[in-house]
């Protein structure tokens, strides 16, 4: 320790040792950036905000399909239905029943069908060139015809396209496909023989012109109660 004299009555004063400064006064020292040294806690992070987004519906129960049943039918019933057809050397067709979906093959015959069973749809090798074979159409006294994608999906409007007719379409031809309206979204409506109103929805569609085009989507059903 360092004496300093000061005057006649002054005693001995001692100065401050090097590096004693009060630390509670002493500011902290500059960090790079110029602000002080010492950490401030860092925030939290907040929460992700909640999605406004509603869960996807499945194809069964599809947003836009009203299956709403008027006074005479059942509340419509769900499945599946589709178009999958075979190599053309096999020589088979397939009939489609829009009552509940199922479908059977037969022996082809350029077209022509030999027990129709209640079936509403035939998809038949129209040629054997192995590029897109082949046709789908109505059978001879059934009510089938297309529901467009823009129309509503309900009981009332896929019974009234039921009415329109649905002759041959080779489903190969995208061009003809989408001038008839046989598009994704879009629907096959029947008043099938037993009195049901049918709605198959054209969901998926698979293939181009060298390929034979599957379809696939759900069926609503709506069965005529006695």
């Amino acid at each position: 320790m360092t004496v300093v004299f000061g005057g006649k009555d002054s005693g001995p004063v001692a100065a401050p040792a090097p590096g004693t400064v009060d630390s509670a006064t002493q500011p902290a020292s500059p960090g790079p950036s110029g602000m002080p040294s010492s950490k401030e806690p860092e925030p939290e992070p907040e929460p992700p905000a909640p999605s406004d987004e509603a869960p996807s519906a499945s194809a069964s129960a599809s947003p836009e399909a009203d299956l709403t049943a008027p006074d005479g039918y059942a509340k419509a019933l769900s499945t599946m239905w589709g178009l999958a057809p075979v190599p053309c050397t096999q020589h088979e067709q397939q009939l489609i029943d829009l009552d509940d979906g199922t479908s059977r093959t037969e022996d082809e015959n350029n077209g022509a069908v030999q027990e129709p069973g209640g079936a509403e749809l035939l998809y038949w090798p129209d040629t054997c060139t192995g590029l897109g074979d082949y046709q789908l159409r109505a059978l001879p006294d059934t009510r089938v015809g297309l529901l467009r994608v823009d129309a509503p999906k309900s009981f009332d409007s896929c019974r009234a396209a039921a009415g329109t007719g649905f002759g041959a379409l080779a489903l190969s031809e995208r061009n003809d496909r989408e001038d008839r309206g046989f598009v994704e979204g879009a629907a096959l409506c029947s008043v099938t023989d037993k009195g049901t109103v049918a709605m198959a929805v054209i969901e998926h569609i698979s293939g181009d012109a060298v390929d034979d085009v599957s379809v696939s989507g759900p069926l609503y059903v709506w069965a005529a109660t006695p």
